[in-house]
């Protein structure tokens, strides 16, 4: 469920909604339905990725981290590290292998731009000034398993092709806005310039796929109405595998607790103030928390019994027997605990 914009260390999340539309930058106030074209909701991640091919009838993910990936220099926001560690995702091997899914046939929803790929679920479309065609094409792979990864964390799968297209940051809704995924129309759309870091657009893209299985798992009334809090909670949640190995962090409760170390409080009403980055990922971290007190079935529940896009809309007292107010408590005496 980007760019470089939070106060508190962080490198992953900016946002703004509305909604079925998924646009990936900060939350300022106008934001939550201002997209020119077409009713959303916007959301932001950045991370590096190691490029990856899978083997045919699996996939490994196996992220290094360390002070520098694939060229990049992480040493301003990572420590160094005396040799560069495997994330384990899965196993001991530091691995996860899951079959390839069947192909779902025809073509996704037409984009501006060229084609450029298409995978087992995904119709990959590139436009002109950003990344290159064959830039675009060399990651088509890559996001095909970051799809099934989130598959596999969510527990749920496409129905159904999705067309994404990467685009230059003029066509974004602002200029903060790095994707928008528009859930109802079955397509997403990523905004870098030419010498952006074809990394970070790619884990936007997994986060806006990750809205998009939201949406196949609740229904597009339910997602428009998704309370703000548990929409970017639970995407970033979903692809917070990745995310957590850029912070060398185990865990969402872990991550918590380094957001908190560095000066940031943790809240979950008015935490915007303190970085889109932060919110998104103090969200994530109260939605883990929630999933292991209460587990998913309830937690799909609370999910979709949202009022609106207002953040603690969703009936907290009605569904888990307490208000947010009672819960934030209890989630904070769990991250420090």
């Amino acid at each position: 469920m980007p760019r470089i914009a939070s106060q508190c260390l962080a490198l992953i999340v900016s946002v703004a909604f509305a909604l079925n539309l998924t646009a990936t930058g900060p939350l300022p106030p106008d934001t939550i339905g201002a997209s020119p074209r077409a009713p959303g909701r916007v959301d932001r991640a950045f991370t590096t990725l190691p490029q990856q091919r899978p083997a045919a009838g699996s996939f490994t993910v196996a992220l290094p981290i360390g002070p520098s990936i694939r060229g990049v220099d992480l040493a301003p926001q990572l420590a160094a590290a005396p040799s560069p560690p495997i994330v384990n995702l899965a196993g001991p091997r530091g691995s996860l292998t899951l079959p390839a899914p069947p192909r779902i046939s025809g073509n996704g929803p037409p984009m501006p731009g060229t084609l450029v790929a298409q995978t087992e679920r995904l119709d990959i479309y590139v436009g002109i000034h950003t990344f290159s065609p064959e830039q675009v094409a060399e990651v088509a792979p890559l996001l095909e398993e970051l799809l099934r990864l989130n598959e596999e964390r969510f527990g749920t799968t496409l129905d159904r092709r999705i067309s994404l297209a990467f685009y230059r940051t003029a066509r974004a809704p602002d200029s903060d806005t790095r994707g928008i995924a528009y859930t109802e129309e079955g397509r997403a759309e990523v905004f870098y310039q030419p010498h952006g870091s074809i990394d970070r657009a790619v884990m936007v893209a997994a986060h806006e796929l990750a809205h998009h299985l939201q949406a196949r798992r609740y229904g597009p009334v339910v997602q428009k109405r998704a309370d703000l809090l548990l929409l970017e909670g639970q995407a970033t949640w979903i692809t917070g595998r990745l995310w957590l190995a850029r912070y060398r962090a185990a865990s969402w409760r872990e991550r918590a607790r380094q957001i908190e170390a560095n000066g940031c409080p943790l809240r979950l009403l008015q935490i915007t103030g303190y970085g889109t980055n932060n919110a998104y990922e103090l969200w994530a971290s109260f939605f883990d928390f929630l999933v292991e007190r209460y587990g998913m079935e309830k937690l799909d529940e609370l999910y979709r019994s949202s009022a609106s896009r207002e953040p603690g809309s969703a009936d907290y007292q009605g569904v888990l027997g307490k208000p947010l107010e009672e819960l934030a408590d209890e989630w904070r005496a769990w991250v420090r605990g």
